[in-house]
């Protein structure tokens, strides 16, 4: 392969969040590595990290103004970062890549060469690659990555060639691949992920293989928030994203009340309790279970907490309540209506439905205050 021009202009995006202590090297060796063959545009979104990462960058900028900062105040998610820089890239060309050291800045020129040589609109960063060396992550994290990547394959066939639905490497054309960028679902378990998701199978992707590297600096963004992200983005690709993706959440969630639900009931019963109560108990204490983690996952953009915390789990029981009242209502007339016939599960089915709707978009406004 030749080198590109010099010609050739190139946005390589960091999103960031605590990283002071990586971020000024790693823009120190893009520019060492890139600059005689790229014109260099580094661009850095930062989630107003606490440690300084902004002020760190803002120093680099007035020493470089190929060194830009997005600074991003009430809001945050490294999905969302990316999409951000991306649609503010200048160059032709756009990487993404993590500021902590894990990606090796000699990575981009290789697949910045990879892109443009082989006329693709994207090239993914392997780490799981036959060729990739991986000593960045812990056995536990790379059994983990690997069963989640083997699950994303399942949810999208038409890059089944892929063997990193996960990584946060990618170089990309944003004339080509801008109306894919703006579609991403920013509340998504992965960036890439969400990408290929929303593309179906547009886009031609290819992949190079990546040296992972212990990580330099910062913390790992890795949490049970996004592990619940990574499950709601795969039920909502596979469910082919007919419902709002908080939509699928708040519907998972309701299957834990469930469990809740029916656990309480069978241990109050065993202890013989009357039936009435224990139904009243089980279901106050699900449906207040699905409030806190709907509160801690689903809606958690916008969180309650303190007194507002307890007026909105008030709000919730009350909006649960008359969505159990439409239940009721709605398959009772279905019911009804099929004459206790064998198709009478239909009934049970169209209160649930009811019922699930009602919670849903009463609850996301009443209680949230978001859309649906």
């Amino acid at each position: 392969m030749t080198d590109p021009s010099p010609a050739q202009s190139l946005t390589v995006v960091l999103a960031t969040y605590n990283e002071q202590g990586s971020v000024g090297a790693m823009a120190d060796s893009l520019r060492e590595l890139l600059s005689p063959h790229y014109r260099l545009e580094i661009l850095v979104v930062d989630d107003d990290s606490p440690d300084g990462t902004a002020e760190a960058v803002r120093q680099l900028s007035r020493e470089d103004p190929r060194v830009h900062l997005i600074l991003r105040v009430g809001r945050h998610g490294l999905s969302s970062a990316i999409r951000e820089g991306l649609l503010a890239a200048s160059g032709e060309v756009a990487v993404v890549m993590d500021a902590d050291g894990q990606h090796e800045p000699a990575a981009v020129q290789q697949a910045v060469q990879r892109l443009l040589a082989s006329d693709a609109d994207l090239v993914v960063g392997s780490r799981f690659h036959p060729q990739a060396q991986l000593t960045g992550l812990s056995a536990a994290r790379r059994q983990g990555s690997e069963r989640a990547n083997r699950l994303a394959r399942l949810t999208l066939p038409a890059y089944s060639h892929l063997t990193d639905y996960m990584s946060g490497f990618l170089a990309l054309r944003p004339g080509r691949c801008g109306w894919a960028i703006r579609q991403v679902d920013v509340a998504g378990f992965k960036f890439l992920y969400e990408l290929l998701a929303v593309s179906k199978g547009r886009l031609t992707v290819e992949e190079i293989p990546l040296r992972f590297q212990p990580r330099v600096s910062g913390d790992s963004k890795l949490d049970n928030a996004i592990v619940w992200d990574w499950l709601v983005s795969i039920v909502h690709t596979a469910t082919l994203r007919l419902v709002p993706r908080r939509a699928v959440s708040f519907a998972l969630v309701g299957l834990s009340g469930t469990l809740v639900h029916l656990t309480i009931y069978l241990v109050l019963r065993d202890a013989g309790l009357a039936f009435l109560p224990t139904q009243v108990v089980a279901v106050v204490t699900a449906a207040s279970s699905n409030y806190l983690i709907n509160n801690a996952l689903t809606f958690r953009m916008g969180r309650l907490r303190g007194r507002r915390l307890a007026l909105g789990l008030a709000k919730f029981l009350l909006v649960s309540s008359l969505g159990m009242a439409a239940n009721v209502g709605v398959s009772t007339v279905v019911f009804a209506r099929l004459h206790d016939g064998p198709l009478a599960i239909v009934a049970l089915l169209a209160g649930i439905l009811v019922d699930f709707v009602w919670k849903y978009a009463a609850s996301s406004r009443f209680v949230w205050n978001v859309p649906y």
